[in-house]
């Protein structure tokens, strides 16, 4: 049988999957749950401090203990899913808003991530991607021109992984780097967040699967809407 801390939390947890208590319900105090459940303080305690290591609920000192919102999308860091197909299969509703579409001679670092000569061109796209109609993300990419000489912007207010694969090309992998970084007062007014609120910034390369490196991106995530998974394989 379980330890009688376990079978309190399957309960608690059970009552917030059914939205008996829902997202910024303050649950029922310590000594409420003592009472409710006929159990120690030390037990509520452990029950508790479980619930807020699974990120189930967050506990405020001096006012309770919460149930969590959780975010709202997953991002699979692993999988090689665009935007459009990830959130479309989670019931979301993903949207794009194309601020820049140019193209450009890159600079050194484009040029050496995407292994290009000096006087081949890319594109330059600037993108704010939406889930549900809020802005999650912005992304700046770059993508050889010689490889996708029909690309426009109406391809980049959708899906532009769908559009590779139209092109009969199949994505094989991307190399990513992630980091927190704070944003500058303009791409906190693009995202709607205070210049104070921390961003997770991930750096990619897409390589098709004959070795062409067709993207370099980097994106920036104010994680309101996403949470990150990775997978270890071996």
């Amino acid at each position: 049988m379980k330890p009688i801390y376990l079978r309190i939390f399957d309960d608690l947890f059970e009552k917030i999957k059914s939205q008996i208590y829902t997202d910024g319900d303050m649950l029922p105090t310590e000594l409420e749950l003592q009472h409710s459940y006929g159990v120690s303080r030390v037990t509520v305690r452990k029950t508790l401090a479980l619930l807020v290591e699974q990120g189930v609920v967050t506990r405020i000192k001096g006012r309770g203990t919460f149930v969590k919102n959780p975010c709202k999308a997953t991002h699979n860091a692993i999988a090689l899913r665009g935007f459009y197909q990830e959130l479309n299969a989670q019931g979301k509703t993903p949207s794009s808003d194309v601020l820049t579409f140019e193209i450009l001679e890159p600079d050194s670092i484009v040029a050496e991530k995407l292994k290009l000569a000096a006087n081949e061109r890319v594109y330059h796209i600037v993108r704010i991607r939406n889930i549900d109609g809020e802005p999650e993300m912005m992304e700046r990419t770059y993508m050889p021109v010689a490889l996708f000489p029909d690309l426009t912007l109406q391809v980049m207010m959708a899906s532009k992984y769908a559009y590779i694969e139209s092109k009969g090309y199949k994505i094989a992998n991307s190399y990513q780097s992630i980091m927190p970084e704070m944003p500058d007062r303009e791409l906190a007014k693009l995202l709607n967040v205070t210049p104070t609120t921390p961003l997770l910034k991930a750096i990619s390369t897409g390589e098709l699967a004959d070795g062409c490196l067709f993207e370099y991106t980097i994106n920036y995530f104010t994680l309101k809407q996403y949470s990150f998974e990775f997978i270890a394989t071996r």
